[in-house]
Parts: structure tokens; sequence; C-alpha cells
């Protein structure tokens, strides 16, 4: 496909019209995802969470500076909560990351959630994809950040970074063990308010290595950009010690596990929606409501022998 030529040869409107067309449930976009799918797997994919207000944003406009100093291509996914008129991002951390998305080896978008739980549509990690054929060294997802249930990124990216900041008003919050499980690395930002350092070593007290990894926490102020050298060094060296063992393959497992478990949801999904009248659909709702089938049954007789879309 040109689109995919022109990606390849490092095409940064090729690569901004694709994520649009995967946005748009363009069906020229599978077919696109398919050809570009053999070019992807190099990128470092690090996912950042932790409540609204942290800080998520202005920090990884910091660490876009650091890595483009260290001559990398970074890609970011800022995914955002979805307007409930246009189906958009409303946030736009473009926004707040605009002195680093005029950088050609820079590439940033915001994406919406689109309803999904955990603030993670299908969509996300097909851009991932985009970015990764593009040649991103490194691509950090902005997940909305909602608390202990912000949980999905860990099985989605290699490296997982937690985010919490000193004065949030539950100092508890952080220590709960959804919280504690999900993290690769911790980060206590906005270390320039005070009590941070109280913070930062409760979690370490509280981390537990896992996997011949401990979680370092690391204590940045995103403003004045301390501490950021530290976290992109602790990532670099989480990098690192996944390739060296098995765990990276097991990431990428996961990973894919989660998104064919989730392209099939996505397919039945569009075929209800496509052709319910050819399947019955109406006349089965009728059914369970005079009671003369239940739900789990009625569903198991309407997937059989369905056709999915190509």
């Amino acid at each position: 496909m040109k689109i995919v030529d022109q990606l390849r040869e490092g095409d940064k409107r090729a690569a901004a019209k694709l994520i649009s067309m995967i946005e748009d449930d363009d069906p020229g976009a599978t077919a696109a995802l398919a050809e570009i799918f053999p070019h992807t797997g190099k990128a470092h994919i690090v996912g950042l969470t932790g409540p609204p207000g942290v800080g998520k944003s202005s920090l990884i406009n910091r660490l876009v500076r650091e890595y483009r100093e260290r001559s990398k291509k970074v890609g970011v996914v800022a995914v955002d909560p979805t307007s409930p008129f246009t189906g958009g991002a409303v946030l736009g951390d473009r926004i707040r990351m605009a002195d680093t998305g005029s950088d050609p080896g820079v590439f940033i978008r915001s994406m919406a959630t689109r309803g999904h739980s955990g603030g993670l549509a299908l969509a996300t990690f097909d851009a991932v994809k985009v970015l990764d054929a593009y040649g991103m060294d490194i691509v950090f997802v902005e997940t909305v950040g909602a608390g202990q249930s912000e949980v999905d990124i860990a099985s989605r990216a290699h490296t997982t970074v937690v985010v919490q900041m000193p004065q949030s008003g539950d100092s508890v919050q952080a220590l709960k063990a959804g919280i504690l499980e999900i993290g690769d690395i911790y980060v206590v930002n906005k270390m320039d308010l005070g009590g941070g350092d109280t913070m930062a070593s409760n979690l370490d007290f509280m981390l537990e290595e896992r996997q011949g990894w401990r979680p370092p926490v690391v204590q940045t102020a995103a403003l004045d950009g301390r501490g950021t050298k530290e976290l992109a060094d602790a990532l670099t060296k989480h990098y690192r010690f996944l390739k060296r063992g098995p765990l990276w393959r097991g990431r990428e497992a996961d990973r894919a596990r989660k998104e064919l478990f989730e392209s099939m949801r996505h397919l039945l999904a569009e075929t209800f929606s496509d052709d319910t009248a050819g399947i019955g659909f109406e006349e089965t709702v009728g059914a369970i409501v005079a009671r003369k089938t239940d739900p789990r049954t009625a569903a198991r007789k309407l997937l059989k022998g369905l056709k999915l879309p190509r």
C-alpha cells in the first residue's frame, strides 16, 4: 500500500493519516496494519499511569527532551477522556507537549478512550504499532489515570511507570495492593511541593522484588526537569533487564494475548451491529423477554456458524 511505503520512508504525514484511519475504523486500516506488522517489535513501549493531576504529561515532555539528547526517536500516544459530543480527546496533551511536538524526531498523538474500561482502546496500541513501524526507538503511552482501576497498561507495555505526587489528599492510595503490583518503576513527581521524601520512602519500603527486578522509586520535579535523567536511566536499565532474559518474550506474549481477545470481541461487536437482522437478533431478544430461552443459550445459538467480516 502507498501509505505503508510512505510510512516506512519516514513520512510523518503518512503516520498521522494512518492513525486517523485507525481511529475512524477505515476499512483500509486493517490491511495497512497487517502490512506494517512484520516491521514492528523494535520499539521499547513504556506506559505511564497514575491519578489525574500528578504531572504525567509534563514528565513525558521532559523525558522526550532527554531521549532526544540521547539521539533516540520518540513517539507519544496520550490517551485522553472522550468528549461526549464528538467522541474525540478532550484534554489535548499535545498542548502541554507543544515545545517538543515540532521536533522531526518526535511524534505526539492524543487519542480518545472511546469508553473503554481502563482508558485503553484497541486503537491505542494499533497507533503504537504505527509508531513502531515508523521507526521510533521508544513509545510512551500516557493513560487517563483513574486510580487503582488503571491497571490495563501493565499487560500492554514492556515497562510500566506509576506516577504519584505528594500532598495528593490520600497517601494511602499509593500503597494499595493494585498500585504496588503493576509498576516496574515508581515516580514521585512534584517533589517541589514538599513531603515527597516521606512518600518515596514509604513506597520503597512496601515494594518487593518480582521476577528478579525490584522496582526503583525515582523522585522528580517535571517543572524544572529534576530527576528526568535518573528516570530515563531507570527506563534504560529495565529495558536491558527484560532483553537479557525470558521476560521480554513474556511481555510480548501478554500483549499479543490481550490484543487477540480484544480483536475477537471487536469483530463480534462489528458483526452484530452491521447485520443484526440477518441473524435473527431481535427475534432472539423477544424470545428472551418471553422467557422462552435464556441469554447464554441464545448467545451460543447466535454465534454458531456466524460469518465474520473479512
